[in-house]
């Protein structure tokens, strides 16, 4: 883990969070107090899409098999997410902005997901008793930023491909949220890094994987809401704050 260093006051001291970066899906063991936890390819880039289409909260599961069960008690539901970076046979979505934009049917039903990496990190930090927390990617920046502003210390999570692997969108997405949270003018070059970065080269080379998929990760700021995750009757969700587009 590191830390990012305090820009310095000249005249009066303005009090701004301790920024604490860690990674990967161990990245949320022993992990307290406001935590950010980043997918930007693709998780919570779709569960943004899938609030703003109406969705009023997603389940958060760490299996395949938890998915589907829980899916299963609430009824109306829709299966969403991915094993491998590919949507199961019987899930109704995958980890997919496009999907979700081109589905006819989408308010008012709840969505179970699944992912290799972001909903299992989320599942983790809540588990190891961080509040609040917050799932983001480049997509809800700002509004992740803005909710944290007045916290004493935030661990930012950048959870990285399949919760193992240093994810380049990740890790740009985890600094720039960083300097807005403490006032430091956002690198102008992020975007670009991220769009010629290894993962973007990742998804334009994946054959099942819509172009438009990465244009719409990349929309900086596109929803002003945050995605808030808590325990609900003992089961992880994820629900959108008040906010507009």
């Amino acid at each position: 883990m590191w830390w990012v260093k305090q820009p310095a006051v000249a005249s009066a001291v303005v009090a701004v969070p301790e920024i604490i970066r860690r990674s990967l899906l161990t990245g949320t063991r022993d992990i307290s107090g406001a935590v950010i936890v980043i997918d930007t390819f693709r998780a919570f880039s779709t569960a943004a899409y899938l609030f703003d289409r109406g969705v009023p909260r997603i389940v958060l599961t760490e299996t395949l098999d938890e998915a589907r069960a829980r899916s299963r008690s609430i009824p109306g539901s829709i299966l969403c997410g991915e094993v491998g970076g590919r949507r199961p046979d019987d899930f109704t979505l995958g980890n997919s902005p496009v999907e979700v934009r081109a589905f006819a049917s989408l308010e008012g039903r709840v969505a179970v997901m699944r992912t290799s990496s972001g909903t299992r990190s989320v599942v983790g930090a809540l588990r190891s008793g961080a509040h609040p927390v917050y799932a983001a990617s480049l997509v809800v920046a700002e509004a992740t930023a803005t909710a944290v502003r007045n916290e004493t210390r935030v661990t930012i999570v950048a959870s990285g491909l399949g919760g193992t692997d240093i994810a380049d969108e990740d890790e740009e997405t985890a600094g720039l949220i960083a300097d807005r949270i403490i006032g430091r003018p956002a690198d102008p070059e992020t975007v670009a890094r991220v769009r010629s970065g290894e993962g973007a080269h990742r998804l334009r080379a994946t054959p099942w994987i819509d172009p438009l998929e990465l244009d719409l990760c990349l929309a900086v700021d596109r929803f002003a809401f945050t995605l808030e995750a808590h325990i609900q009757g003992g089961v992880p969700t994820l629900e959108r704050s008040a906010g507009d587009r």
